[in-house]
């Protein structure tokens, strides 16, 4: 079938719904408006040209998205997998752009903010952030108004800011697996121009893979963060923001199944299915990540616009252990340790404004961003009694400026024409102490531009052009610094609308796209040597991708709402260098990705409203390495996944003023047996495919009261 007619039918089915609802449907109330912040300000969904989704507090909440990797199944053209060796280690694609490695020489496709800072290193994502306000996902290449330029796309984490109301609020939660949170939160208002807020999230799970040897169950954590915000108004025309933030997670990594042994190795008995229980021949460790962070904001409104600066630091320290061997008996490959030293410092000054008769916005920037990692591997390939350790040490540094202009031909024209751009120099420092150390900078412009059009008060198209760059690094693995890989490029061009049918009842956005994806930056396998990990990165490759966005939202009744997003991608990787293109492609971008939800208030009850929400999410096969392997692999078969709860949502039920909910949720309703990252580098050892797997089913109950 082909984009357009998936749409079209789409498009039809539900008008033809909402035409058999009849006249009653005619008083029912519009779909919500929903307010971004993509474009540094504060602006309308249906009028940012970004093909994007964002997900409120009560969405958030309601879905059980408590940190980045929760949203792996929720946004279709995002795909999220954890690092082999650290599974509270996320590498993230938009659009097939994306990383299968995660190294403190080189910088991720996809960029992380939390209330607009950069977070360089994808480590600890999987640790709940407390009392999230607003995550948004941006797809496609950004940079021009972000500190730093990214090819796949961005994730923005908005926290909740203190304000001048007296309350807060907590959160109890129990499942199974002995799964237990407690989310607390309070705000105080010291004065009228100042404000207080604290957070606490705390959570813990049992691994749901017993281990029936030494060490902890596989898959299991207890985690601990927290915010500190405070919120100083010394005038009306500024506002001071300070956060703290600190988080910590012990965890277990996730078991990896021998899913079909090599032939020599074809005595060890093969895992094809999910296991319950199993061990490994050597104690299993847990790993470790502490991460923290300080952010000073100053806003400052003047004549000319908002004047605003982010003033950051951040540090990280992690400890990972992975064992591959995949049986019980015989000891043949673990990460034993990997461990990553991070801290970082960001400095950025922001303009956001117009002019006085509305014809121009402007969005201009400086920024800079200093950090400095060290990275010690421990890989022991225990079946050959080898070795090999690797101690790196990274210093990377960013200088940019960046700029946005729209204008319009009168105040009140249906027409508006944006340019930007964004100028940056990159330079990377790495040793390993062992070889001459490595030296090398990047110099780039990435230019913009966009034309948008309303024909009416609730169509709004846009076109544009943008390049995205990422810069050039060094493979540590490699253990050659005299060789460092250069930046890989990409140029979008995207054709989109953002509409709303029947009185605001209906909401259409579509994003069509085409990327040329170059000089990408490919991991390859290095023949010829006992570790099975050991790549080296080449800017070997030339892609051409493209695929359409879509989402539809339609207000039913004034009870019943549904949804449905699709994304459609098509890569296609035309010139590898050295080797056959055909054997390539992008890794984790499954050519079909849909997300479905209902959210129904069944009834009114005494107590409050009862509501029932449920949602589906599908994923077509896709790819957790570049290039093909012996057998599949690397491949991760299609799979589909059914959640749902059942919610009594009301007021003053313990004290007046108070708002309650009590949630009775279950997620994996068919205990899917679905992959998260295969691996089949090992071939050359015991295995043909390592598999591990996601979360089967879980349940639980919550219980929530705000005052």
């Amino acid at each position: 079938m082909t984009i357009s007619r998936f749409n079209g039918l789409v498009f039809v089915g539900i008008l033809s719904a909402v035409g058999a609802t009849g006249p009653a449907l005619a008083a029912e109330p519009a779909l919500q408006e929903v307010i971004v912040t993509a474009q540094k300000k504060a602006q309308n969904l249906q009028e940012t040209p970004i093909s994007l989704e964002s997900f409120n507090a009560d969405q958030l909440e309601q879905r059980g998205i408590t940190n980045v990797a929760d949203l792996a199944n929720e946004v279709p053209d995002l795909h999220i997998m954890p690092f082999g060796s650290a599974s509270t280690t996320l590498n993230i694609f938009i659009r097939g752009v994306g990383a299968v490695d995660s190294q403190v020489t080189e910088d991720p496709p996809v960029g992380i903010y939390l209330n607009g800072v950069y977070i360089a290193r994808p480590v600890g994502l999987t640790t709940d952030q407390a009392d999230l306000e607003r995550i948004e996902v941006l797809r496609g290449p950004q940079g021009t108004l972000y500190g730093r330029n990214t090819t796949g796309g961005a994730i923005n984490i908005i926290t909740a800011r203190p304000d001048a109301t007296l309350g807060g609020s907590q959160l109890l939660s129990y499942g199974n697996y002995h799964a237990i949170r407690s989310q607390s939160m309070f705000n105080l208002p010291v004065s009228d121009q100042l404000y207080l807020r604290a957070s606490l999230d705390w959570s813990k799970r049992d691994g749901w893979l017993r281990n029936t040897g030494q060490g902890s169950d596989f898959s299991a954590y207890d985690q601990l963060s927290g915010r500190l915000d405070a919120r100083w108004k010394p005038m009306e025309s500024v506002t001071v923001d300070y956060s703290y933030d600190r988080a910590k997670n012990v965890y277990s990594s996730d078991y990896y199944h021998l899913t079909e042994p090599t032939a020599t190795f074809s005595f060890l008995p093969a895992q094809p299915y999910r296991l319950g229980a199993t061990t490994l021949p050597n104690p299993f460790q847990d790993g470790q990540d502490e991460v923290s962070g300080n952010t000073l904001t100053v806003a400052w409104i003047t004549a000319i616009g908002e004047v605003k600066s982010i003033s950051a630091y951040r540090d990280l320290h992690s400890d990972s252990y992975q064992d591959f061997a995949g049986n019980a008996t015989l000891a043949i490959y673990r990460n034993d340790p990997i461990t990553v030293k991070q801290h970082q410092v960001s400095q950025e000054f922001q303009l956001v404004g117009s002019s006085p008769g509305k014809l121009f916005d402007y969005i201009a920037g400086i920024y800079y961003f200093d950090e400095g990692a060290t990275s010690l591997d421990t890989d022991k390939v225990d079946i050959v009694s080898f070795d090999s350790i690797n101690n790196v040490k990274a210093d990377n540094k960013t200088y940019a400026a960046y700029g946005q202009l729209t204008w319009r031909p009168s105040a009140d024209s249906r027409w508006g024409y944006t340019v930007g751009g964004r100028w940056t120099k990159d330079k990377r420092d790495a040793t390993n102490f062992l070889a001459a150390p490595g030296s090398t900078d990047y110099t780039n412009f990435s230019p913009s531009a966009t034309v948008t059009f309303q024909p009416t008060s609730s169509v709004n198209l846009y076109a544009k052009a943008v390049e995205g760059y990422k810069a050039g690094g060094f493979n540590w693995r490699e253990g050659n610094f005299q060789n460092p890989f250069g930046p890989e490029k990409i140029t979008t061009f995207e054709l989109g609308w953002k509409t709303e049918w029947l009185e605001h009842r209906l909401r259409w956005n579509n994003a069509l796209f085409y990327s040329n994806y170059r000089d990408i930056q490919l991991d390859i396998i290095v023949p010829g040597q006992p570790n099975p990990t050991l790549t080296e990165t080449k800017n070997a490759g030339k892609a051409h991708v493209g695929g359409d966005e879509t989402e539809l939202e339609l207000a039913v009744t004034e009870a019943l709402r549904v949804g449905v997003n699709y994304a459609y991608l098509y890569n296609n990787i035309t010139e590898v260098q050295g080797d056959d293109a055909s054997l390539w492609h992008l890794s984790a971008a499954p050519k079909n990705s849909v997300n479905a939800h209902i959210d129904w208030d069944l009834m009114e009850l005494a107590v409050g409203t009862l509501n029932f929400k449920t949602d589906y999410s599908w994923r077509a096969e896709s790819f957790t390495t570049s290039r093909d392997v012996i057998g599949d692999g690397a491949t991760v078969p299609s799979y589909g996944l059914w959640n749902a709860s059942l919610n009594l949502v009301g007021e003053n039920w313990l004290v007046h003023g108070s708002k309650c909910r009590v949630s009775a949720w279950i997620r994996n309703i068919s205990d899917t047996q679905y992959l998260l990252d295969p691996f089949g580098s090992f071939s050359g050892l015991h295995a043909i495919k390592l598999t591990n797997y996601g979360t089967p089913r879980t349940f639980g109950l919550d219980l929530k009261i705000a005052f």
